[in-house]
């Protein structure tokens, strides 16, 4: 893919700068706490308190709990999709999939990749329910938040779509995992940007929905003295490095909610 390519209906005006630029002085301090590696590459890790979900996955529990399957439906734009991966195989999804069933012995779990390059949140929520009423999974994970924040869709808009798929997926008693945009460190509007993860974060809290905050651990992972590429090319859509480490940590996140 051609560098500073545009996603489609990407608008102009909040075309990412140079990633090469110094970060914000409120950039996290640059230093790494303890972490379990869960061995995985020292790139992916993060502070506990980043990798913690917060609340729980309860339908999952109880299936591993009774040995029974578990079904994983993984929806989004190119994060979900895996644009910018060298291969299909290095997309999150199925990389999550590895990484479950080596932090969870013994469990039988499948994740299905529905994500489409390019969606904002109001064309993937009637994807998102269709997958749920044909494809029955037992744990949704939504990606999303990163176009909308980018194509100029209005807060008030996306945080009411947003709010009608939680609502969709508690009432037919699945579990429901919220991804939050990536961290990017210059654009020329970052406070709106960063207006859509706080947005998500406020509905997660309230409707006490499990939140993997992308947002804070690439910030974090960008932060450290030496960080790692975690871009492709493009310089806005994750490398390979990028897309292990999303599926690791938030494996590693699932994993403490759902173990006895």
């Amino acid at each position: 893919m051609r560098r500073a390519a545009l996603l489609p209906g990407l608008a102009p005006g909040l075309l990412v700068l140079a990633l090469a630029a110094p970060l914000a002085a409120q950039t996290l301090p640059p230093t790494l706490p303890p972490v379990r590696t869960d061995n995985i590459p020292t790139a992916c890790t993060v502070p506990e308190e980043l990798r913690a979900l917060r609340h729980g996955l309860p339908r999952m529990k109880a299936l591993l709990a009774a040995r029974q399957p578990v079904r994983i439906l993984a929806i989004g734009s190119s994060s979900t999709a895996g644009v910018g991966a060298s291969v299909p195989a290095h997309a999150y999804p199925p990389r999550l999939q590895a990484a479950l069933q080596r932090l969870l012995p013994g469990a039988e779990v499948v994740v299905r990749n529905d994500g489409i390059g390019g969606e904002v949140a109001a064309t993937t929520l009637p994807r998102l329910k269709r997958a749920v009423e044909e494809w029955q999974p037992d744990v949704v994970l939504w990606q999303l938040g990163t176009n909308d924040a980018m194509t100029g869709i209005g807060a008030a808009v996306f945080a009411g779509i947003l709010r009608e798929g939680v609502a969709f997926v508690q009432a037919r008693g699945r579990d429901l995992v919220l991804i939050d945009p990536q961290f990017l460190p210059r654009l020329r509007d970052p406070d709106t940007y960063q207006g859509f993860v706080q947005s998500i974060e406020r509905v997660a809290a309230e409707q006490r929905v499990p939140l993997m905050r992308r947002y804070a651990i690439m910030r974090f992972w960008q932060a450290l003295p030496q960080p790692v590429l975690m871009l492709s090319e493009d310089s806005f859509h994750m490398n390979d490095l990028g897309y292990q480490c999303l599926a690791e940590v938030l494996a590693g996140g699932m994993a403490r909610q759902v173990a006895p």
